[in-house]
């Protein structure tokens, strides 16, 4: 990851861990948990997670589809391990969730923005 603040291991955060030990047998990362694949990777579920997102705060202003899902995917990691945390609180994802959510829907040049902590 690009900053020390976002070289984070899932294994590190509690709200993590405790969403892994909802399954059965030991998880080596959160990206392996059935849940992931559904709540971050999956369009048809961003593409509902969009919809609500623009009924509180209006149209996700994204360059592409790609970035627009991205977005979604890391609100969906936050709102299924944290819960609602409100529209300024913001937390540093583990680098694998990230990775594996850039992995999915690639920036065609290859530009990601990392970790921004909310404007005082």
């Amino acid at each position: 990851m690009p900053s020390e603040v976002e070289n984070v291991c899932c294994l590190e955060v509690q709200k993590v861990v405790r969403r892994m030990n909802q399954v059965s047998g030991p998880l080596k990362c959160v990206t392996h948990h059935p849940g992931f694949q559904t709540i971050c990777l999956n369009p048809y579920t961003l593409q509902n997670i969009n919809n609500i997102y623009m009924a509180d705060y209006g149209p996700v202003r994204r360059r592409t589809e790609e970035e627009r899902y991205r977005f979604l995917a890391h609100q969906s990691f936050v709102s299924w391990c944290w819960g609602f945390l409100g529209r300024e609180v913001r937390v540093v994802l583990p680098s694998c969730a990230v990775l594996r959510i850039q992995q999915e829907f690639p920036d065609p040049d290859g530009q990601f923005v990392g970790f921004r902590p909310p404007l005082d």
